[in-house]
């Protein structure tokens, strides 16, 4: 994970400080230890954080780790069947 414990405990604190039972994914180049460069891609699985929720998130974890590229997206536990979703859970590592 080229993530550091750091920004992936603000990433998690933060999204759980509005939803504790929210689950947090990080998915995408970060993943692989390999890749260079890239975003942090975020998945949220929860059925409480609206549109306006992550927003508000978004902005606070960036307020925390500095400006950079994030990309924060939500599922409902329902809807986690679409194939990026199935990407993003199988690929990707929990924080």
């Amino acid at each position: 994970m080229r993530l550091s414990e750091h920004v992936a405990k603000v990433i998690g604190d933060t999204v759980r400080a509005a939803d504790p039972q929210a689950q947090v994914w990080l998915h995408g180049s970060r993943v692989d230890d390999t890749a260079r460069g890239g975003d942090i891609d975020i998945l949220v699985v929860s059925d409480t954080l609206t549109f306006h929720d992550i927003v508000r998130l978004r902005r606070a974890i960036l307020d925390r780790i500095g400006w950079q590229q994030l990309d924060l997206t939500v599922r409902r536990r329902d809807a986690l069947d679409d194939p990026f979703a199935v990407l993003c859970l199988s690929t990707g590592l929990r924080i």
